[in-house]
């Protein structure tokens, strides 16, 4: 039943990013409806009037999520991100990368876009109430009013230093720029997200107890339990990469001679493998990576005569790990060489493996 709830459809596709919801989605929609159209009944006397209204607002609400989460995107790809879709879930959205940003600056602006959106919408909406109550039409009015209330909420509660939320994100940009480790601050931010994630269910709890607000202390618990989950799934997410040896997820290499020439290598090897960064080894030893990107600047006419040694990228620290160490760095090394492989070499300096991203994403 749960999977059932969680399985996913492909709502849109905007600026070939692909929107994606759960089933638990439409049944938060309905619910919402049923809420929206409650509340106007009083000041329109008709049902299907007032169910229609709601639909449209709770629309209006899930279309200011995507537009947060398109916010995100947008800052996200001008800053070189691959953006692999946004998915909304029943008390938000996220937008999914192919990589974490590169910077701390990096994840700085793609984390403030989507609070700075929900706020400009907030003020979109506080406009046309202003028309609204201009022309006297209150059921308009109080629908536009929920709409820039729930907004200014969404910017508000995204703001707060916990990871995943927005300000989590800030917070966890901050302590990179300061001279964190990425893990590091990503379970420390994580930590605070578990704490902010307490303090709702608490409140949710008084709020019931105290003053009967069942409705408001339901979404507060539920938000709550939402938020702790995913704090804590990506805190474990990190520790169990720090806990677990490079050379466990490795992969064989596909190991290039640094004297085969670029015309044998695309005869003879690359059919064979259809990868887009290689390990070069001289007698097993690891002299640097080959990418493919970096062949097509060679003229073909000089595939021939071209060494593949005279094409690679040197050895570098970003582009090894050790046996020994964790999946993490592996990690933190493929967000930051840009090349989507790392090779695993022993202390003797023989490669021993290769680190995919597409291992990493499969793992996660």
């Amino acid at each position: 039943m749960l999977e059932l709830l969680k399985r996913q459809i492909t709502l849109i596709t905007v600026s070939g990013i692909p929107v994606r919801v759960d089933n638990r989605w439409v049944l938060v929609l309905i619910l919402m409806t049923g809420i929206t159209a409650a509340s106007i009944q009083s000041l329109n006397h008709h049902i299907p009037g007032s169910i229609l209204l709601g639909l449209a607002a709770t629309g209006l609400f899930f279309a200011s999520i995507f537009l947060h989460e398109y916010a995100h995107a947008v800052v996200a790809r001008r800053e070189g991100l691959r953006v692999l879709e946004i998915v909304l879930h029943p008390f938000g959205g996220l937008a999914r990368f192919e990589h974490p940003p590169e910077t701390a600056r990096t994840e700085f602006r793609v984390a403030v876009a989507g609070p700075a959106a929900s706020f400009a919408l907030a003020m979109l909406f506080a406009v046309f109430i202003v028309i609204s109550s201009y022309i006297e039409t209150d059921i308009l009015t109080l629908v536009l009013f929920l709409l820039a209330l729930t907004n200014f909420l969404i910017a508000v509660f995204n703001l707060l230093p916990g990871y995943p939320l927005d300000g989590g994100r800030v917070l966890r940009a901050y302590l990179w720029d300061q001279g964190k480790d990425l893990n590091e601050a990503t379970v420390l931010t994580g930590r605070c997200g578990q704490v902010i994630a307490v303090g709702m269910i608490v409140l949710g709890l008084l709020l019931a107890v105290a003053r009967g607000e069942y409705f408001a202390s339901f979404w507060a618990v539920l938000v709550g339990f939402f938020l702790f989950d995913a704090a804590t799934s990506i805190i474990q997410e990190v520790n169990s990469e720090e806990n677990v040896k490079a050379e466990t997820l490795m992969g064989l290499p596909a190991t290039v001679p640094p004297d085969l020439t670029v015309q044998r290598f695309i005869d003879e090897i690359l059919p064979m493998h259809r990868r887009s960064t290689f390990a070069v080894a001289d007698s097993g030893r690891f002299l640097g990576m080959l990418v493919l990107d970096d062949l097509k600047a060679i003229a073909s006419e000089r595939w021939r005569t071209t060494l593949i040694r005279q094409t690679i990228r040197s050895r570098a620290n970003e582009h090894f790990v050790h046996a020994e160490n964790s999946i993490a760095d592996a990690r933190v090394l493929i967000e930051r060489n840009g090349i989507g492989a790392v090779a695993v070499v022993a202390d003797s300096g023989q490669l021993v493996g290769v680190i995919y991203a597409a291992m990493l994403r499969k793992r996660a």
